[in-house]
């Protein structure tokens, strides 16, 4: 027995996920046929892009996966669902034993990044010895203690 879902279906499953607006990446499964196949992806591609497509395809030089109607949707109609509640229950039971497996990522701390800042250099020279510099700026031009070196320690020195 296998799992089945009509393509507007599993679209639908990425309009209710694309809804949390997170980062989304979507990748292709399998056990499709290649006709329904392109038709997926693009029904899917259209819902991403927040885009309404036409059921008509246009002449273009992948028409020929469009095949045999040519024709965007295929035409709906009553499937029986052949899984039975066991299976399904024991593909949720394998699913949540294999997340049980999948180790997490650590926890990091969120906190605010700081602005960056431009502090431009400081020219004494430049400076109009008749104009009072305020507090904030004689802060930025305090030089620390072990910041540079006289002497042995001065990488400066020749």
């Amino acid at each position: 027995m296998a799992f089945s879902m009509l393509f507007t279906g599993h679209a639908e499953c990425v309009k209710f996920v694309k809804k949390f607006n997170l980062p989304l990446l979507v990748t292709g499964g399998g056990g499709y046929t290649k006709e329904n196949v392109a038709r997926c992806w693009t029904v899917e591609t259209g819902i991403l892009l927040d885009t309404e497509l036409p059921n008509e395809i246009s002449e273009n030089d992948y028409i020929k996966y469009f095949a045999p109607d040519f024709s965007l949707k295929i035409p709906g109609g009553h499937i029986e669902n052949l899984n039975t509640k066991s299976y399904i229950s024991s593909i949720k039971v394998q699913i949540l034993e294999n997340l049980r497996y999948i180790q997490h990522a650590p926890s990091v701390q969120m906190q605010e990044v700081p602005p960056d800042f431009y502090i431009p250099d400081f020219d004494e020279d430049e400076q109009n010895p008749d104009v009072r510099v305020d507090q904030r700026s004689r802060d930025k031009q305090i030089q620390r203690d072990d910041e540079y070196f006289d002497g042995d320690n001065d990488n400066d020195a020749s």
